[in-house]
């Protein structure tokens, strides 16, 4: 059992309630954390505030060389933040040691990224990048560490100091790096911690005066919330929201080359990923071959505890998701959608293990079931045909969301008409790979504001200034 605390200007700070941290694969509680209220939000808050100044008048090299020992301590706490994102969020083990790697490869990449980061001089006049001061930070459960550096890094990186909630089932790992930055060096407060729910913890945050920016991750349904109550600050935000992401596979697609990785993105983290592919929608022709080899190759994953090295898809995070994943896939089948592979998931079927669920691949989904206004967080594939480019366009594009989409063809002309006229952030074209790291990330419509990663992921957390001189 981990016993933790706050992290506020340095120190660890216990609060007079906590909550329980569940694994969800084995269903008991590996930890108990804080339950922050409106006291030690202000608290943090405050520390921030003092820590401000002081850390964004450090030299950017001074801050790069922080965030840079920063990253080396994460990797050398590798194999302590991998079990913990284990069992915090069921992720089978090989995956939760790729976020490790990944959240040190960003952190290296903010490092360097921070001293190429500059002004720019006009004939005349010269543009400032100002940090926007102290910022909120909201992390979601799925990919803790991995979100809480794609955010902290660039923050920090122009001068920002933050507070931090990450997603109340998911909070260790996200403690254990704010207290390697006090290691490393950084001010006390620079980096703070606060943990709980939203109500009350997330909510304290939102409603203070000095948080002058919030970086989100997480539901469109809490962003717009986020949205409405940010308004009367009218502080900075990014919101990085859900997603229904389409992938296209033309008829002339050498889709037998991509498919185990279609397979393997469908259903990483169990489907609980934004950008992961929800909806298939494949010309006619290939369509029934298409069809077989990928439920062929969903067979094929495993299903099983995260600390099998052996395992594919580990549990859903926490009872919450799981209930919510039953019963949309259950009103899916009872509507009459043709389930091709898996196993429906039930309530009570939780209540004696863990979260799992089975992959699940449908068909033939009704016409009045609009699954592309919805977003799925647990294992599940939607297959569509189409005749022409047009109608595979409309059905890609006719969503709220517009985070990501992805194309199979080798046809120039028609990857340029989907390209040009796709209403998403980003797109893969004849390819599946992480989201780079200088490469912006964010979606279009209802999948968020803003952008995260790159130069652009920065510009997130400045404010500019134009300073126009003449000599005398």
């Amino acid at each position: 059992m981990i016993v933790d605390f706050c992290w506020i200007d340095g120190q660890e700070v216990k609060p007079n309630n906590d909550l329980a941290v569940e694994d969800p694969a084995d269903r008991v509680v590996v930890a108990r954390v804080p339950l922050a209220g409106s006291e030690e939000v202000a608290s943090a808050v405050e520390a921030a505030l003092r820590a401000f100044p002081v850390w964004r008048s450090w030299p950017v090299e001074k801050r790069s060389e922080a965030i840079r020992k920063l990253a080396i301590a994460i990797k050398d706490r590798q194999r302590e933040l991998t079990l913990l994102i284990s069992q915090e969020v069921g992720k089978p083990i090989g995956a939760a040691q790729s976020e490790v790697e990944s959240a040190v490869e960003f952190l290296l990449y903010c490092a360097e990224e921070a001293k190429r980061f500059r002004s720019y001089m006009g004939n005349g006049f010269i543009i400032r990048h100002e940090p926007v001061g102290v910022c909120g930070i909201i992390t979601p459960f799925n990919y803790p560490l991995s979100t809480l550096v794609t955010k902290i890094g660039p923050a920090l990186s122009v001068g920002c100091s933050v507070v931090v909630k990450p997603d109340e089932h998911t909070p260790l790992s996200t403690l254990v790096v704010a207290k390697l930055t006090s290691e490393v060096g950084f001010p006390p407060g620079v980096v703070n911690v606060v943990t709980g729910p939203g109500a009350p913890t997330g909510e304290a945050l939102l409603d203070h005066p000095e948080v002058r920016a919030i970086s989100f991750t997480g539901s469109t349904e809490v962003g717009k919330r986020i949205y409405a109550k940010s308004s009367p600050f009218v502080r900075r935000l990014v919101l990085e929201l859900g997603g229904n992401c389409p992938a296209l596979v033309a008829s002339d697609a050498r889709w037998e080359t991509f498919i185990d990785s279609m397979v393997r993105q469908t259903f990483k983290n169990s489907g609980q990923y934004c950008y992961r592919i929800t909806r298939f929608i494949i010309h006619r022709s290939i369509y029934e071959e298409f069809v077989k080899k990928f439920v062929e190759g969903t067979g094929s994953l495993k299903v099983g505890h995260p600390r099998d090295p052996y395992t594919d898809l580990g549990p859903l995070n926490n009872r919450r998701v799981f209930e919510r994943f039953c019963h949309q896939i259950n009103h899916i089948y009872e509507t009459g959608a043709k389930l091709i592979i898996g196993e429906l998931p039930s309530i009570g079927k939780a209540s004696s293990k863990g979260y799992f669920c089975k992959p699940l691949v449908f068909s033939e989904i009704p016409s009045d079931i609009n699954i592309s206004e919805e977003e799925f967080f647990g294992p599940v594939a939607f297959f569509f045909s189409y005749e022409n480019d047009e109608e595979a366009l409309r059905l890609a594009n006719a969503s709220k969301f517009g985070l990501a989409a992805y194309l199979f063809t080798q046809d120039m002309e028609r990857i340029n008409f989907w390209v040009n006229n796709l209403e998403a952030g980003s797109v893969w074209v004849n390819s599946i790979h992480q989201a780079r790291f200088d490469a912006p990330f964010g979606g279009y419509k209802e999948s968020g504001l803003g952008r995260e990663k790159s130069p652009y992921g920065f510009e997130s957390f400045t404010e500019l200034k134009t300073v126009y001189w003449s000599i005398l």
